[in-house]
C-alpha cells in the first residue's frame, strides 16, 4: 500500500511537472509549437498522467490507467481549489 501511495504522487508529480513546472518552460514550448500532438498531450492532464504511468512501471498498462484516472482528478481538484482561492 505505501508503494502504490508512493507511485501515485510520483505520477502526479510527474505529470503536474510536465504539465506546468517552469523548469521546462522552454522544451514545452519548443515542443507544442512544432508537434501538435506534444500541444495536445501536454495541455491534458489524463493523457499526460497516462503516459506518466507508463514511465513509472513500464510495462504495466493497468498502472497507467490508473495514473491517468488519478492525474485528472487531482487536477480537477486543485484547478477548483485555486480557482476558490485566487478569484477573477
Amino acid at each position: 500500500m505505501d508503494r502504490l501511495l508512493l507511485l501515485t504522487f510520483a505520477a502526479y508529480g510527474l505529470c503536474h511537472i510536465l504539465m506546468y513546472g517552469t523548469i521546462l518552460n522552454a522544451p514545452r514550448k519548443w515542443l507544442t509549437t512544432r508537434y501538435k500532438f506534444f500541444d495536445e498531450l501536454l495541455k491534458c492532464a489524463l493523457c499526460t498522467g497516462f503516459w506518466c504511468g507508463l514511465i513509472i512501471k513500464p510495462p504495466n498498462i493497468i498502472f497507467a490507467l490508473y495514473s491517468a484516472a488519478i492525474c485528472y482528478i487531482l487536477h480537477l481538484i486543485i484547478e477548483i481549489l485555486v480557482n476558490k482561492a485566487y478569484p477573477d
